[in-house]
């Protein structure tokens, strides 16, 4: 035999050995032994905060061969996903080459659980043949979350009415509207004022309601737009939702006051008919409307009396007719109202009125003496004031003609 022939049949050979260990290596290890794992449910589909739910997994042969000591492990699990079944479940043997085994898990979220897919980890490890076979899943558990929703639910100022140059304590009632709770709830209000703007709630369960307080100085009139800023969070994290209130400043206050008093008669006595007349000033720099005089005598007679309307810087009458049918010193107390469009206000202050007792006619005799007395001291007083002019007069006049005399 040649050469070239023992080539020839030595690589026959050796291809020949190839082929066979290919073979047996197939024979040994070509799907003899086979395990799978398979999601069979998640249930319900849709999974909340706070809500339980079941993982439902099949571990089937998919071999020629009954696998034996199979391990399933749940390897990694989020932390806001609570598992009450034991993680490790071994099986020693699935008895024939088609047979499975179904494990439930049954599983709960926290209630501070992040909406969002949750990645759960999963081993098996099977034997085969000479070698330890080891596979990884994963599944997805996606939680669905709600939405908080803080709103401004009532606006209440202290002043109701806000005139310019006031203190302003405000209170804004924060509600949760959604369907989730609000957390870290703070709110913002961007005035143009000097005083707070920010003031912090904390947490708003749902349909919840809060107060924010703020306190400001309302230092200009006018209608101002204020935006208000509520941050919190919820489900899906840090929020921001933007809204708006709306506070009127007016002017500043007209300033009623009680001018003057007047009492005719002057000294009245009991059972005259007294005229009480009050002058009231609006010294203010806005005119103002439906102005009322309450006067609480306890004599008969009226009242009250109606002023009506006074710009800046005017006064008018209240005009106040009774009986004083009893004597003494009293403290009467006044009452001054007025209202515009925003509502009524109200001034209290008193005066003083003296009633004499009933005149006899001694005491009429001895004030007309007096003053019949007093008028006659004046006519007595002016006729010598006029009667010495008179003889000063005359004297200067005879001087005069005399001097005349003397030059002749």
């Amino acid at each position: 035999m040649d050469q070239h022939t023992r080539l020839t049949y030595l690589l026959l050979l050796v291809f020949a050995v190839i082929l066979t260990g290919i073979s047996t290596a197939g024979a040994q290890t070509s799907g003899e032994i086979c395990v799978n794992v398979e999601v069979q449910e998640i249930g319900p589909s849709s999974i909340g905060i706070d809500e339980e739910f079941t993982l439902g997994i099949n571990i089937e042969s998919c071999g020629s061969k009954a696998p034996e000591d199979i391990t399933f492990e749940i390897i990694s699990i989020p932390s806001d996903i609570i598992v009450t079944e034991d993680l490790i479940t071994k099986i020693s043997k699935l008895t024939y080459s088609t047979s499975e085994r179904h494990l439930t898990y049954h599983m709960r979220t926290t209630t501070d659980a992040n909406p969002g897919p949750h990645i759960i980890k999963m081993k098996l490890t099977y034997p085969n043949i000479e070698l330890e076979t080891t596979k990884y899943y994963d599944v997805e558990i996606r939680v669905t979350g709600e939405d908080a929703e803080p709103r401004i639910a009532s606006v209440i100022t202290n002043p109701e009415y806000i005139y310019e140059g006031d203190t302003v304590d405000l209170k804004l009632g924060i509600e949760n509207f959604g369907e989730a709770i609000a957390k870290s709830v703070s709110v913002s209000l961007d005035h143009g004022f000097e005083g707070i703007k920010n003031s912090t709630i904390g947490t708003l369960g749902m349909n919840g309601t809060q107060t924010a307080l703020f306190k400001f100085k309302a230092n200009q009139s006018g209608e101002f737009e204020i935006p208000v800023i509520i941050y919190y969070e919820d489900d899906f994290g840090k929020q921001k939702d933007e809204y708006a209130i709306t506070i009127t400043v007016l002017d500043k206050k007209g300033s009623l006051n009680l001018a003057s008093v007047k009492v005719d008669p002057v000294l009245p006595y009991m059972d005259d008919t007294v005229e009480l007349t009050m002058r009231i000033e609006n010294s203010g720099d806005r005119t103002i409307n439906s102005i009322r005089v309450y006067a609480d005598h306890p004599f008969k007679g009226l009242k009250e009396s109606f002023i009506g309307t006074l710009d800046p810087n005017e006064d008018g009458p209240a005009v106040i007719t009774f009986i004083a049918d009893q004597a003494g010193e009293y403290e009467i107390p006044v009452t001054i109202t007025y209202s515009d469009d925003f509502g009524e206000e109200q001034i209290e202050t008193k005066i003083n009125l003296i009633i004499l007792e009933s005149n006899s006619g001694a005491g009429t005799a001895a004030i007309v003496l007096l003053v019949l007395g007093v008028i006659g001291g004046l006519i007595y007083n002016n006729y010598r004031t006029k009667k010495s002019k008179d003889e000063i007069i005359k004297q200067l006049m005879e001087g005069s003609g005399n001097s005349a005399n003397n030059k002749k």
